[in-house]
């Protein structure tokens, strides 16, 4: 099942996702050039949700999730580490996966090739 959500009711639709499934699977993260969308993947026994919401490409910031999800604090911060998408509430955004050379959000379109 797939779902395009607007930012302003973003918490309670994840609040209710959380009523109707057991786990986050994955927050996938796109800059298309004019905002940054994210898909959030919940699966359960029986279902699996993907809910798309777009962000500010200029100041990309939501509210975490991992108060609802736990397991959400991962796929948090490759997000914030690879796009720049600050997730309020969540207190341990920091680098997991590049050096401290790596371009400072690698996947965001204003990243040229090489840098």
């Amino acid at each position: 099942m797939f779902a395009k959500i607007d930012k302003k009711d973003f918490l309670k639709t994840m609040e209710k996702t959380a009523e109707l499934t057991e786990r986050i699977s994955s927050i996938s993260g796109h800059d298309n050039g004019k905002t940054i969308e994210l898909v959030y993947t919940f699966t359960s026994e029986k279902l699996v949700l993907n809910i798309k919401v777009e962000i500010d490409r200029k100041k990309p910031k939501i509210e975490s999730v991992t108060k609802l999800f736990p397991g959400a604090g991962v796929f948090e911060r490759e997000n914030f580490e690879m796009l720049g998408v600050v997730f309020s509430g969540n207190k341990n955004l920091k680098k997991i996966l590049l050096g401290k050379k790596s371009p400072k959000t690698p996947l965001r379109k204003s990243i040229k090739e090489g840098e």
